[in-house]
């Protein structure tokens, strides 16, 4: 169950990246968001789950940009 939540959140993060039409990217952002959120909650501490850790920031870090690039209005 832990990879399924793992791949889910990279998945939905992957749909992000590629999608061209712009007035889908809001729910595409949203959506990749709150399954990054759901897997942060689920992650523990240990050092296991750093390479993730490290990827998820990363993930989060391009969301923003994102958002500042392409939906007005957002901070």
């Amino acid at each position: 169950m832990k990879a399924g939540k793992s791949l889910e959140w990279q998945t939905l993060y992957g749909k992000v990246l590629s999608e061209s039409d712009p007035e889908k990217l809001p729910e595409a952002i949203a959506r990749a968001e709150a399954a990054i959120q759901s897997r942060e909650r689920q992650l523990t501490q240990g050092s296991e789950h750093g390479a993730e850790r490290r990827a998820i920031a990363d993930a989060r870090a391009a969301l923003r940009i994102l958002k500042i690039k392409h939906l007005p209005g957002w901070k």
